[in-house]
């Protein structure tokens, strides 16, 4: 775990998208946490970095992703970190000593047991180490569209945006 606050509620570090219920947006003074707590725990990053491109950085995480984007210019998705899935925020929020929520989320059919949550990860370490470099790219979006295509792949046709 990483020192913060005891008890801070889930909603000072991430707030929903509004593109998809299964994306949470990190804020801005939390990010570089996030990031941290993120690169602990053994999972390999994607990255995309060219001269007259955004800068991707994106990590497997559970059944989604945690993506970082720095964008140039006048960007269709703006800059900074997200999160995809209900899971990866519930692990997170463990990880980081937050008060997750206490009820489901819209689109999660039920809260999941920590313990369940941390065998996935643990399980996720030993996986393949060029599935989990998919997995993340998947992740890597430029706009709405791309966010929503990531949504699909990972979560499934969801109606729920």
């Amino acid at each position: 775990m990483t020192p913060s606050e005891p008890g801070r509620v889930w909603s000072k570090v991430f707030r929903r998208s509004r593109i998809s219920p299964y994306v949470f947006v990190v804020a801005e003074a939390a990010a570089d946490q996030v990031d941290q707590v993120v690169a602990g725990l053994g999972l390999p990053r994607a990255t995309s970095n060219s001269l007259l491109d955004n800068a991707h950085w994106a990590t497997p995480l559970l059944d989604g992703a945690v993506t970082r984007l720095l964008t140039y210019g006048l960007p269709a998705l703006p800059s900074g970190t997200r999160v995809y899935g209900h899971r990866a925020l519930r692990l997170l929020c463990h990880l980081m000593d937050l008060r997750a929520p206490a009820r489901a989320l819209t689109g999660e059919r039920h809260v999941p047991d920590i313990d369940q949550l941390l065998a996935h990860l643990d399980w996720q370490r030993q996986a393949e180490h060029q599935a989990l470099l998919a997995q993340a790219r998947t992740a890597m979006a430029n706009d709405a569209q791309e966010v929503l295509a990531a949504v699909r792949v990972f979560f499934g046709d969801q109606r729920l945006t």
